[in-house]
């Protein structure tokens, strides 16, 4: 009795503690800090695209694009504490992936060498309510004991999680302010669920997200999952965007025959909007689960040897367009897939640095650096 008593008391304690800190607290709206990763202002503010004003989008496609992949909030405070509490709508849990992505938020902090330092990811039970509304998730910690210097912070928001708001809290007393966006030129990345993310550790372990941080520039994320099919609508998307170069991880999804219909169509949409800027085409990535499937390997296989051969027309025919056709792009030692068909954030930043060096020289030629 003795010890069940005790054990009640040392409960109680650290519920008490839990309180204090969450009272401790005050909340600021993400909005009134910097929002980065978006190229549309859209009514709800964690949407990519308005999709409402795209009725030839399927559910699917708009489902997927009210989803914040790429997002993220950038600030700079002094509090020893951060923590962020939501209001959310739809969510899509993943098999196979952590909720740190899915559902959770990835914090990175600038070191003393200017270098952006993973500091935590977190992910609470959230969802929508039995009655089918949204609902507030308590507040979750990312980080706690921090010694009070004023540091700048990139929040990265869930990969598969629709948001309607959020708060960013810090410890009572301290401060917190937006800061002028430290990324460079607006880069559009429009592609499949590899662009999305799927696959990752965390939110921000994507191969955009990697190779932000290290170029430090604004490569934002057009992933639609599984759905990225050189559509008509999405070129009418990103064409209305005011984005600075565009690049595609457009053949991961599309079939040979919808590459063939589509491919023209949709660099001439795009270019008659943004004449003289680049568009990049990326190779897609050597699926695992192709080894010992007969059947799969032929598919993709005819599938990339297509896309090399025609890419080659392409690019002799237009203007700004390029295909960067690396091999190999997570390695080859066949160790960094997650199911067969997604990396995991290892063959993600495998990916990133494989491609760097030709996207780099691609952008510089248009000055974007």
């Amino acid at each position: 009795m003795k010890r069940f008593a005790k054990l009640l008391l040392t409960f109680a304690v650290v519920t008490v503690a839990f309180s204090v800190s969450a009272a401790e607290l005050r909340y600021v709206d993400a909005q009134t800090l910097t929002h980065l990763g978006k190229l549309f202002k859209t009514s709800n503010p964690y949407h990519r695209v308005e999709t409402a004003s795209y009725p030839d989008l399927t559910p699917k496609e708009a489902e997927l694009l009210r989803y914040p992949s790429g997002e993220a909030i950038l600030f700079e405070t002094n509090s020893t504490e951060l923590w962020v509490r939501m209001k959310i709508g739809r969510q899509s849990p993943m098999n196979g992936m952590p909720n740190y992505a899915t559902l959770g938020y990835t914090l990175y902090i600038e070191n003393e060498k200017g270098e952006w330092q993973w500091a935590a990811s977190h992910s609470g039970k959230v969802g929508i309510g039995s009655d089918g509304k949204e609902r507030l998730e308590r507040p979750l910690a990312l980080v706690k004991n921090m010694d009070g210097k004023r540091r700048k912070f990139l929040l990265y928001l869930p990969l598969y999680l629709e948001i309607t708001h959020l708060d960013i809290g810090v410890v009572e007393g301290s401060d917190i302010k937006a800061l002028e966006n430290p990324f460079r030129h607006k880069i559009a990345v429009f592609g499949s669920s590899f662009t999305q993310g799927h696959g990752a550790t965390n939110s921000g372990q994507t191969y955009l997200g990697f190779l932000q941080r290290w170029t430090g520039l604004d490569f934002i994320s057009f992933g639609m999952g599984g759905n990225s099919k050189l559509q008509p609508v999405m070129a009418q998307i990103l064409a209305a965007t005011n984005a600075d170069a565009f690049v595609f991880d457009a053949f991961s999804n599309p079939s040979i025959q919808e590459i063939k219909e589509r491919i023209h169509p949709f660099i001439r949409t795009i270019q008659a909007s943004h004449p003289g800027k680049p568009l990049i085409f990326l190779r897609t990535i050597y699926r695992e689960n192709r080894a010992f499937d007969t059947v799969r390997e032929k598919r993709e296989q005819d599938r990339m040897e297509y896309v090399d051969a025609l890419m080659a027309e392409v690019v002799a025919q237009y203007d700004d367009v390029y295909f960067i056709a690396v091999k190999n792009q997570t390695g080859t030692d066949h160790e960094t897939s997650a199911d067969g068909t997604h990396p995991m954030s290892w063959g993600y930043w495998r990916w990133a640095k494989a491609i760097e060096k030709p996207l780099l020289k691609h952008l510089k030629r248009y000055g974007i650096r």
